[in-house]
C-alpha cells in the first residue's frame, strides 16, 4: 500500500537413520506426512497402535513440518513405534521446542529466528514492532519474499507478502510464542507440497503448540527492565486436558497478556493473546479431526525511523516527542483452522483443512502542524499537507480548523484483510514411492483507506475527507503433484514435483485526494513451479542432498492501484511476477556426539520489484528492475561435551549483487552493484549446560556489514557497521508436590555487554539527504516464574 500515516535457534535433534526403519524417539515430533510414509506393505493391523501412542497422537494433530535432524530425519512417521524416515532434499534448520521455552519474554515469533544461518532480524519486542516494512532478511531475501505457514496454512499477507510489517502494519502480531512449539526454516525454492505463497528465498513453517497426553495447568509471570528506558510485564495461564479417556479428545487452551514499554521512548505494545487447540481421533485411531483457534489483539505505538543526527543528539532511545508526533495502532490477527485426516485404505490417506484468517489494523497518527517545516532541522515522519477543498472532497480544512495544515494533523489508516481457504490432498502409498496430489484454494479481500482531519476523531468519509478508499480481491488456486521415490534400500531418495498456479487480482478505488478518477483494474497470472531433489545416504551418519526449483511472487497490490486515478480510464498493469531459480546442495553428518551440516546455495533472481513513492500524488508505484544473483553458504555444528555441556555454532555467508543494469524512477542500477540490506555474514556461537533441572545458556549473535539503500530502494555507497550481542539465560526447575507439580524460575540477561548498534539504516532523499535508522535493544534483565499444577 502507499506509505502509511506512520512515518534473529538451535537445531532440533532426534535420532534418525539412513532412510530405513527406525524407532520413534520423540513424543513431541510434529510431522507433515504422518502415516503417509508407511510402506504399502504395512498391514492395517499395526495402525490401531497409533491411538495408544503419545507420539502418534502428537503427530496426527498437525500438518506442520517435523523437527529435522542434522542428518536425514526430515519427515518421520509412525504406526505404533515404527517409523519410515525420509531424508530432506533441502537445507532445513529448526527452532525447537526447548528454544521457544527458553526464549526471553521480550522475544517475538520472528526474533527467535536470529541464530538461523543467514537470518538477520530487524523486528523487536513481543509486539513484533518494526519501523520498516522488512522485518528480517534470510539469505539476503526480505521478509516479504519469504513464505510463512502455520500448521501448513499460509499466513503471509496475500496482497503484499510477509507475515507482518508490510505497508502500515508495523504493530501486528500474527503469532505469539505461546502459540508455537517450533519453526522449521526451509532454504530455497518451495517443494510443490508446501503451501506458502511468495516464497522466493525460503519458507518459515511454524508448528502449533499441541495438547499433550497428561493434564496440567501452567501459570506464568515475568517482569524485566531495559537499562536505558522501558520495561516488560507479562503473564498467562495454560490449561491442558490431557487425553480424555472415554473420548480420546485432547484440548489445550491458553490466555497470555503482555504490557511492553519499549526501550524506545513512547513506543509500547499491549497484547491479549488467546489460543485453543482440540484434537479428536475416531475410527479406531485411523482418522482424526482438529480445530485450532488463535486471536491476538494489540494496542501499540509503533516505532519510526529516526534521524541519526537526533539519535546522536538525544540518545539511543530517541523517538519524536508525543506532542510533535505520535501514532496509535489497534490491530488484531485471527486464525481458525479446521482439519481432517484419515487412512482411507491400505494404500491411500486423505486430508483436508478449511481455514479463516483476519488481519485488521486501525491506526491514527498525529503530526503537530506547528512543526510542518520540521523539528530540530528534520522533517517529521508523517506527511503534513496544506490541504484544500477539492472537486472530489467537500471537506474545507481552512474553514473548519484555520489552515490546511491544522486540518490534516490527524491521519487515519485502515487495512483490513480477510481470507478463507481450503487445502485438500490425497497420498498414494506405493511399494517404492509415495505420490501426493493436492492443492490450495484461498480467497482474500482487503479494505484499505486513509483520511485527513483536524481532530483525533478523524472519520473516513468518501466525498468528504478521504485520501483513498480501496477494495481489493485476490484468489490463489493451485494443484500439485509430488512424488517421493525410495531406491537402493532407502539410501537414495528422489523428489520430483510440479505445481500449477493461478492468481487472480482486482482493485477498485474511489475518488479522493490521491485519486482524481475512480476505477477498477484486474488481471490473472498463471505459472508452473517445478522442483527436483535428491538425497543420498551412503552410511547411517552421512548424507548428501541436491535440490533445484523455481518459485514465483505476483506483484504487490501497489502495481494495481498505481494505474488508477490519473485519468478516466485506468492504465495497463505492466509489472511481471518476480521469480527465482534456486539450486541447493550440501552435506550432513550426525552421531550421538557431533552433528553438523554445510550447504551451498545459488539463487537467480529475476523481475525484481522496485517501489517508488511520489511525494506529489501520494501514491507508491511498483515496477520491475532487472536481475540479481544471490550466492552463499551456510554451516552449523552441535557438539555434546562432558559434564552436560553443549556447544552450538552457525555461520551464513551471502553475496548478492545485480546482474543487469537498469534505469528507473529510483535511479540507476549497474550490473555488479550490491543488493542492499544483505549482511555479508551472520553467525552465532552458544554454550549451554543442562542437568537435573538446571539450565544455563550463553549465546553470542553476530551480524556483518551490509549496504543500505535510499528511501527509494537504490543501493548507496554507505554500509552499516557489523555488530554482536551476548545473551545469558538461566533457569532452574524443581519438583514440589502432587498438587504443585513443579516450579521453574528463569533469569534473562539480554545484550549483556550493552552493545550500541543499529539494526536498520536508510538514506532519505526528500526534501534533502540525511540518514535515519532503528536502534537495537540495549541491556535487558528479567525474571520469570512458571508454576505447573
Amino acid at each position: 500500500m502507499r506509505p502509511t500515516v506512520t512515518g534473529a535457534a538451535t537445531r532440533q535433534e532426534a535420532d534418525g537413520g539412513d532412510g530405513n526403519v527406525c524407532l520413534l524417539k520423540s513424543a513431541e515430533s510434529e510431522d507433515n506426512m504422518n502415516i503417509e510414509s508407511l510402506l504399502a506393505t504395512l498391514r492395517l493391523t499395526f495402525i490401531p497402535l497409533i491411538i495408544t501412542s503419545q507420539a502418534t497422537a502428537s503427530t496426527l494433530s498437525s500438518d506442520t513440518p517435523p523437527s529435522p535432524t542434522a542428518l536425514t530425519t526430515s519427515t518421520p512417521v509412525n504406526a505404533g513405534s515404527v517409523i519410515k524416515s525420509f531424508p530432506p532434499e533441502r537445507a532445513v534448520t529448526t527452532v525447537n521446542k526447548a528454544t521457544v521455552e527458553h526464549a526471553a519474554p521480550t522475544q517475538s515469533f520472528q526474533s527467535i529466528l536470529r541464530n538461523i544461518p543467514g537470518m538477520n532480524v530487524v523486528a523487536t519486542g513481543p509486539g513484533n514492532l518494526s519501523a520498516t516494512n522488512s522485518e528480517f532478511t534470510f539469505d539476503g531475501f526480505n521478509s516479504d519474499q519469504v513464505g510463512s505457514t502455520y500448521d501448513g496454512i499460509p499466513i503471509a499477507n496475500p496482497f503484499r507478502g510477509g507475515a507482518a510489517g508490510q505497508a502500515g502494519d508495523h504493530a501486528l502480531t500474527p503469532l505469539t510464542l505461546g502459540q508455537i512449539s517450533g519453526v522449521s526454516v526451509y532454504s530455497g525454492a518451495n517443494t510443490p507440497g508446501q503451501s506458502s505463497i511468495g516464497s522466493l528465498g525460503g519458507t518459515l513453517a511454524y508448528s502449533p503448540k499441541q495438547p499433550s497426553q497428561n493434564p496440567y495447568i501452567d501459570v506464568a509471570g515475568s517482569y524485566g527492565m531495559y537499562s536505558h528506558n522501558g520495561n516488560n510485564l507479562s503473564g498467562g495461564v495454560t490449561v491442558n486436558s490431557g487425553t480424555i479417556k472415554s473420548l480420546g479428545t485432547r484440548i489445550l487452551g491458553s490466555y497470555n497478556y503482555t504490557d511492553s514499554q519499549s526501550y524506545l521512548s513512547h513506543v509500547f505494545s499491549n497484547i491479549n493473546s488467546y489460543y485453543l487447540n482440540i484434537i479428536q481421533p475416531y475410527n479406531n485411531g485411523l482418522s482424526r479431526v482438529g480445530l485450532i483457534v488463535l486471536y491476538n489483539s494489540e494496542i501499540a505505538q509503533a516505532p519510526t525511523l529516526a534521524p541519526i543526527g537526533l539519535i546522536t543528539r538525544y540518545g539511543r532511545s530517541f523517538q519524536w516527542p508525543k506532542n510533535v508526533y505520535n501514532n496509535i495502532n489497534h490491530t488484531h490477527a485471527m486464525d481458525i483452522i479446521l482439519s481432517w485426516k484419515s487412512m482411507l485404505n491400505d494404500y491411500m490417506i486423505g486430508s483436508g483443512k478449511v481455514f479463516i484468517e483476519q488481519q485488521h489494523n486501525n491506526a491514527l497518527s498525529y503530526g503537530n502542524a506547528s512543526y510542518a517545516s520540521g523539528y530540530d532541522g528534520y522533517p517529521l515522519p508523517i506527511s503534513l499537507h496544506n490541504l484544500q477543498q477539492t472537486y472530489n472532497n467537500s471537506y474545507n480544512p481552512a474553514a473548519a480548523f484555520g489552515s490546511g495544515f491544522n486540518g490534516s494533523q490527524y491521519q487515519r489508516y485502515l487495512d483490513n484483510i480477510q481470507t478463507v481457504g481450503l487445502r485438500p490432498d490425497i497420498t498414494f502409498m506405493l511399494p517404492y514411492n509415495m505420490v501426493k496430489l493436492g492443492g490450495l484454494f484461498m480467497q482474500s479481500a482487503d479494505h484499505s483507506a486513509e483520511a485527513f482531519y483536524g481532530t483525533q476523531s478523524a472519520p473516513i468519509i468518501d466525498g468528504y475527507n478521504s485520501a483513498w478508499d480501496e477494495h481489493d480481491q485476490r484468489s490463489f488456486a493451485n494443484v500439485y503433484l509430488q512424488d517421493k521415490i525410495s531406491l537402493m534400500d532407502g539410501h537414495l531418495h528422489i523428489y520430483p514435483g510440479v505445481k500449477y498456479n493461478v492468481v487472480n487480482t482486482s482493485d477498485t478505488d474511489t475518488t479522493g485526494y490521491f485519486y482524481k478518477y475512480a476505477g477498477t483494474v484486474s488481471n490473472t497470472y498463471e505459472y508452473l513451479e517445478p522442483s527436483i531433489g535428491f538425497s543420498y545416504s551412503p552410511t547411517k551418519h552421512f548424507n548428501m542432498y541436491l535440490n533445484a526449483g523455481r518459485s514465483y511472487k505476483v506483484p504487490n497490490i501497489s502495481a494495481y492501484y498505481s494505474v488508477i486515478g490519473s485519468g478516466p480510464v485506468p492504465g495497463a498493469i505492466t509489472v511481471q511476477p518476480e521469480y527465482v531459480t534456486s539450486y541447493d546442495t550440501g552435506i550432513r553428518y550426525k552421531t550421538s556426539v557431533v552433528s553438523g551440516s554445510l550447504g551451498l546455495f545459488r539463487r537467480s533472481f529475476n523481475n525484481i520489484f522496485s517501489l517508488f513513492y511520489n511525494n506529489v500524488t501520494g501514491i507508491t508505484y511498483q515496477y520491475n528492475s532487472g536481475t540479481a544473483l544471490y550466492q552463499g553458504l551456510t554451516a552449523d555444528l552441535a557438539v555434546k561435551l562432558p559434564y552436560y555441556l553443549h556447544v552450538t555454532a552457525s555461520y551464513g555467508y551471502t553475496d548478492a549483487h545485480y546482474t543487469s543494469s537498469f534505469s528507473g524512477p529510483n535511479g540507476n542500477v549497474t550490473s555488479g552493484m550490491p543488493r542492499p540490506y544483505v549482511p555479508n555474514y551472520t553467525a552465532s556461537l552458544g554454550l549451554s549446560y543442562s542437568h537435573n533441572g538446571l539450565y544455563v545458556g550463553l549465546d553470542n549473535y553476530f551480524v556483518g556489514r551490509q549496504y543500505i539503500s535510499n528511501n527509494q530502494g537504490t543501493t548507496t555507497g554507505t554500509s552499516m557497521p557489523s555488530y554482536s550481542t551476548l545473551d545469558l539465560t538461566a533457569s532452574y526447575k524443581m519438583k514440589i508436590n502432587h498438587i504443585v507439580k513443579s516450579l521453574k524460575l528463569s533469569l534473562f540477561l539480554d545484550n549483556l555487554m550493552n552493545a550500541n548498534y543499529l539494526v536498520y539504516e536508510q538514506q532519505q532523499t526528500y526534501p534533502y539527504s540525511y540518514d535515519v535508522g532503528q536502534v537495537g535493544a540495549p541491556f535487558y534483565a528479567g525474571l520469570q516464574a512458571n508454576v505447573r499444577f
